[in-house]
């Protein structure tokens, strides 16, 4: 007969059991409520004396009053694939309090801000690990943030950085509100800023080393931001290239990007574009999209890279169809699948391969000349107006193409939709802009344009040599596109 425990003793051990299990679940319950986070402070609208203020503050607008922007309510935004994406939004109080409580997915980059989330409307960086709080206040008018009461250290680190770089940030960022300003004004700001900018790297020593090594890249990366932006943004007078200072030689340098952290930055895909388009700025011929992507080093980038790059600006299935077939590689997270196949249905189904509609049109000397005429050549399309901005810009990038293309079986045909009373105006920019070709007068809402659906120009069409549509809606001449899929069709 087997050994038993005195009943006195079990019941101990029972209410033991029972009182570990409650402080178990007790500290389970603060672990849980410690990962919150809190994030709240005010925003304001304060002017100096004299000073018109830019914004309202959840204030009606009164007449012959107008602020640039009524702000109502504040976003928070999280980091998704290199930009921010709006995580909640609320509605100020009437004076302009706010508060966010929410569990952090990730240890990392925030923002609260306005406007959603584009960084011209207003985004102020915090960096939080579950469970911490910030309270912050800010003056829309100086684009300026400050912290209130006790915050992190890396918060601290932060505004501090932002306070030393605010000037250049507002006129390369805020460009709306300061596109006055020209590179006379920010050239010598941004240089007084570079040497302050190195010995503040040095001060970054918080016991968070994940967080010391990112704000580091950050205070790298947030000046080629700033020094880019300001140059590729709307502005009354841009630099020339002796005007540029030092430091834009920098800026391209091999492996730029050598590690994903550019994509857990704020701006970072944005960054990307930017850094492309000035590493490639003087290409001649423009830059091809492999010339691009072979400036970053990584899969990711890549892919993220051609989501912002390329997609956005597709119009048919079969573009989207075609570039998931040549750089499927690059694009292989859930994310980017997933934004692939969003995107799918706002695409058109091509008319790649039906007749061509055909039309009649008469050329400089009076002449009628058809499409069908050109049977047996491929031909490009150019629908276009002398009054048109767009159509004019595409003009040198056309006969470009046309000289890279001299002597193939191809037409470059240009329809004028101008008014057929405006006949003398269009002979007159013809022979200013010397452009040769077929040069034809269709009138406004003609065949040409009810036929092929346009309603906004420049329009190109590309036909192959059977009379049959390559795309009825094709990229520009100052876009490769273009003239690969010219290329394409000679080679059919």
């Amino acid at each position: 007969m087997g050994w038993l425990m005195p009943k006195r003793i079990t019941n101990f051990l029972n209410q033991m059991k029972k009182k570990i299990l409650a402080v178990a679940l007790l500290l389970a319950s603060f672990s849980a409520f410690a990962q919150v986070s809190v994030v709240k402070g005010v925003i304001k609208a304060e002017t100096k004396e004299g000073e018109k203020s830019l914004f309202k503050i959840n204030t009606p607008v009164a007449e012959n009053d107008n602020p640039f922007y009524i702000v109502k309510d504040i976003s928070l935004l999280k980091l998704e694939d290199g930009e921010f994406k709006v995580a909640a939004t609320t509605q100020l109080n009437e004076d302009g309090s706010f508060a966010f409580k929410f569990k952090p997915s990730y240890e990392g980059f925030y923002a609260i801000g306005y406007g959603g989330r584009d960084w011209d409307k207003g985004q102020f960086l915090l960096y939080l690990k579950p469970g911490d709080n910030a309270e912050v206040s800010i003056n829309m008018n100086k684009f300026h943030v400050d912290m209130v009461g006790k915050n992190t250290p890396e918060n601290q680190v932060l505004v501090s950085w932002g306070n030393l770089t605010e000037e250049v940030k507002n006129m390369a960022v805020y460009w709306t509100s300061f596109s006055g300003k020209n590179y006379r004004d920010f050239f010598p700001v941004f240089e007084t800023v570079l040497p302050k900018a190195e010995a503040f790297r040095k001060t970054i020593n918080t016991k968070n080393v994940a967080f010391n090594t990112l704000m580091k890249e950050l205070t790298y990366y947030d000046l080629d931001n700033f020094a880019l932006r300001f140059i590729f943004t709307p502005r009354m007078e841009h630099p020339k290239k002796e005007d540029m200072l030092a430091y834009y030689n920098g800026i391209v340098i091999k492996n730029k990007f050598p590690n994903n952290d550019i994509l857990s930055l704020p701006y970072g895909a944005s960054l990307m574009q930017l850094y492309a388009a000035y590493a490639t700025l003087n290409s001649k011929p423009s830059a091809s999209l492999e010339d691009k992507l072979a400036l970053l080093s990584t899969d990711l980038q890549k892919g993220e890279f051609i989501l912002r790059e390329k997609v956005p600006f597709f119009k048919y299935t079969d573009e989207l169809d075609d570039m998931v077939s040549k750089y499927g590689n690059y694009l292989q997270t859930a994310s980017q699948k997933k934004r692939i196949e969003e995107f799918r249905p706002k695409l058109k189904v091509p008319n790649k391969g039906f007749k061509a509609h055909d039309f009649t049109y008469p050329d400089k000397d009076g002449k009628m000349v058809s499409l069908s005429d050109c049977l047996g050549k491929v031909v490009v399309v150019d629908v276009w107006a002398t009054w048109c901005g767009p159509c004019k810009k595409e003009i040198p990038y056309l006969k470009n193409l046309e000289k890279e293309l001299h002597g193939k079986d191809v037409v470059f045909m240009s329809v004028s939709t101008d008014k057929l009373e405006d006949k003398d105006k269009w002979l007159k920019m013809v022979e200013e802009m010397e452009m040769s070709g077929v040069q034809l007068l269709a009138g406004q809402g003609t065949k040409i344009s009810q036929d092929y659906k346009i309603n906004s120009i420049p329009r190109f069409l590309v036909i192959d040599k059977k009379g049959n549509i390559v795309s009825d809606d094709a990229p520009t001449p100052s876009d490769p596109r273009l003239k690969e899929m010219v290329v394409t069709a000679l080679k059919n």
